[in-house]
């Protein structure tokens, strides 16, 4: 990419303009945002400009024409090297990392009680995944906590996806506590390693597995998240009809925009489908995106974020995986 034109103030790019710069381009391909945004699993901004992303032929083409775009070529990055840098996340630099975190610490909670976490995840219930999708993923099992998915956004800094699964994420202490009560994580523990591309998203073989506890929850009622904004609640009963007669299938829409907030509530007319449905919809792909699905809890609980969701100030970060 040619360098994104220069900040209204004046200065250097910042890592922010550059990724919303890289999301402009490629959305004029694409069409929107959304999608562009999923698309992008690498990016650099300091020194050089550039992005990966991934699209088909015809689409990496008609990116090749657009204004500032210098080249687009496939990646084809030597295998073990991709390997390498696939399994421990995106690279950070000491720099790029020392002001990340400057910036986290300077926008958190008013608590001044944030902190980093590592978190060990189960193998998604898939084989074949991109890391867009499981970005994706992670960003929609940290919302259930934060309440927000902006926040969660922001809050992860670092991925592993390929061999080992987990995050490592910036968020309170009570936060972390109900984290790993989530299905699907299987610890969170301190990020003793900040600073370092070194995690251990490997563990031992004491963790939970939510699998062999899956097996015997009884529900009526389900919450799905991770779903792609253009799924339609049609769509979501055909998926979820083979294990049983269904009494409701609402998909959660944004009262302004009036689209889809990407989750939705599932009520069977018995347990045993219900907790059938649970263990097998977990972790599957549905138009493209992987979802998540999880026992529904009250309902007002399902609609408030908890007390120690990440304040406004938080928003004004930008993931250095998805933007928006």
């Amino acid at each position: 990419m040619e360098k994104p034109p220069a900040p209204a103030g004046g200065g250097e790019v910042s890592r922010a303009e550059a990724v919303d710069y890289y999301v402009a381009t490629l959305a004029r391909v694409l069409g929107n945002q959304e999608e562009a945004q999923m698309s992008i699993y690498d990016a650099s901004w300091d020194g050089s400009y550039k992005f990966c992303c991934e699209i088909g032929d015809e689409a990496s083409r008609d990116l090749s024409k657009i204004p500032g775009v210098l080249a687009v070529r496939p990646d084809k990055a030597d295998k073990s090297e991709k390997e390498q840098k696939d399994n421990r996340g995106l690279d950070i630099s000491s720099a790029n990392l020392a002001n990340f975190s400057d910036a986290v610490y300077d926008n958190s909670c008013s608590s001044g009680e944030n902190e980093f976490w590592l978190v060990r995840m189960e193998k998604p219930g898939v084989e074949v995944v991109t890391k867009a999708q499981m970005v994706d993923h992670y960003t929609q099992i940290l919302t259930k906590v934060l309440g927000n998915e902006k926040d969660a956004q922001v809050s992860i800094y670092h991925i592993s996806w390929e061999r080992d699964y987990g995050f490592c994420c910036h968020i309170e202490k009570a936060c972390a506590m109900e984290l790993a009560d989530v299905p699907g994580v299987s610890s969170v523990q301190p990020d003793t390693n900040f600073g370092s591309d070194n995690k251990n998203y490997k563990g031992n073989d004491s963790f939970k597995s939510s699998e062999a506890t899956r097996a015997d929850v009884k529900t009526k009622r389900l919450f799905v998240t991770g779903l792609s904004f253009y799924t339609s609640e049609k769509t979501l009963r055909a998926a979820f009809e083979p294990f049983g007669e269904l009494v409701e299938v609402k998909i959660i829409m944004d009262k302004i925009s009036k689209r889809s907030k990407g989750y939705a509530f599932i009520e069977y007319t018995t347990e045993e489908a219900g907790g059938a449905a649970l263990k097998a919809m977990n972790g599957q792909i549905i138009n493209g995106w992987m979802i998540v699905v999880d026992v529904a809890k009250t309902r007002s609980r399902d609609r408030q974020p908890p007390s120690t969701a990440l304040g406004r100030s938080h928003q004004m970060l930008r993931s250095r995986y998805h933007t928006g």
